[in-house]
């Protein structure tokens, strides 16, 4: 017969309470008695019912995973969103706690707070992902008091935990590989709205590069960063096509390049991406962009969410902002021929 909480107390020679108060990882026990206790649960081979602790803590175990359905503009399997999906999961199972996963639409974002995921007694905590999601809503959302960790976005004035891939410098690098390999002069980013973190840090790279070659380039945004708006964006070049088009998602570059096979050959510029989606090495020519690994992204955002809510009221910390390094994956979309070089980290 499994041993109870009643048998770890007893072999402990401490109250029930004290032992659920150790085995639960609470403070304001001895540390003769944790010593004690968590022998005897050795002892004992105890297995905590996570059911009855989630009962008597007022908790569920259960993160809700909240994504714009922006997050998915390739609509398949291997884009940025769904590995980001995938490497939280993984992590929360780890961790002990299960998934709720929501896509929602701009509708559902403006009563993000009343989302059914996020109510009282149905999860514990909450993983935003994406910049389309607006800062009131993540702030309404914050503001009923749920334990939360941003990926690929932040918040100014928030004190909330994020997840961020290091933009500014990876983009960077990929618009000096365009310039110094391949002499591209004329260039333009292909980016999202102005007041996304993710555009607002690639665009920086890529006009910081653009500047220290003594170039003047030119930056088209547009409302979001799917397919088509890649499409319409490289519409607005075919009558003067430039050396090169930096886009700051594979989507966006995917979308560019089919709109940019209208023109000859001779006249197509090089396409670069970011994300290194499943799909870039299948394009035509396959891709050039930044690789991310998202999983690790969404790992470290549930990392980040357990200690949060771990956490009592009186064990605050300064929220944490991660960064994941790119790698640039050198393909032939820029010029390389098809040869695939050793990615670098940038």
């Amino acid at each position: 017969m499994p041993a109870t909480l009643s048998d770890v107390a007893r072999r402990a020679g401490v109250s029930a309470a004290t032992a659920s108060r150790v085995l639960n990882d609470r403070r304001y026990v001895s540390a003769t008695a944790r010593a004690r206790v968590e022998a005897a649960a050795r002892e004992l081979e105890y297995i905590p019912n996570r059911a009855a602790r989630d009962l008597s803590t007022a908790r569920t175990s259960t993160v809700a995973f909240l994504a714009h359905h922006s997050q998915y503009p390739a609509g398949g399997e291997g884009t940025f969103g769904s590995r980001v999906l995938v490497g939280a999961t993984r992590a929360l199972h780890a961790a002990g706690y299960d998934l709720i996963h929501a896509v929602v639409d701009d509708d559902a974002v403006r009563g993000l707070a009343r989302h059914p995921s996020v109510r009282a007694g149905r999860s514990d905590g909450v993983i935003l992902l994406g910049p389309a999601i607006p800062t009131d809503a993540v702030f309404d959302l914050h503001g009923i008091a749920r334990a939360m960790v941003l990926v690929d976005n932040r918040v100014d004035g928030l004190a909330v935990d994020a997840v961020l891939a290091d933009n500014q410098p990876a983009t960077d690098a990929l618009t000096e590989h365009l310039v110094h390999a391949h002499r591209a002069l004329r260039l333009v980013c292909l980016a999202g709205p102005r007041h996304w973190p993710s555009t607002i840090e690639r665009v920086a790279g890529f006009r910081a590069a653009a500047a220290r070659a003594g170039l003047r380039p030119t930056v088209i945004h547009a409302p979001e960063t799917t397919i088509r708006d890649g499409s319409l964006g490289a519409g607005h070049l075919l009558d003067d096509p430039p050396d090169a088009v930096v886009a700051v998602n594979d989507a966006m570059a995917i979308g560019a390049m089919h709109r940019l096979a209208a023109l000859p050959r001779d006249r197509r510029p090089a396409v670069v991406g970011f994300d290194d989606i499943a799909w870039a090495q299948l394009t035509d020519p396959p891709l050039t962009t930044v690789a991310i690994n998202a999983e690790l992204m969404g790992a470290l955002a549930a990392s980040l969410l357990v200690a949060a809510m771990e956490t009592g009221a009186d064990e605050r910390r300064e929220p944490v902002t991660a960064r994941v390094p790119g790698l640039l994956r050198i393909r032939a979309s820029c010029g390389c021929g098809h040869r695939s070089a050793a990615p670098s980290e940038v």
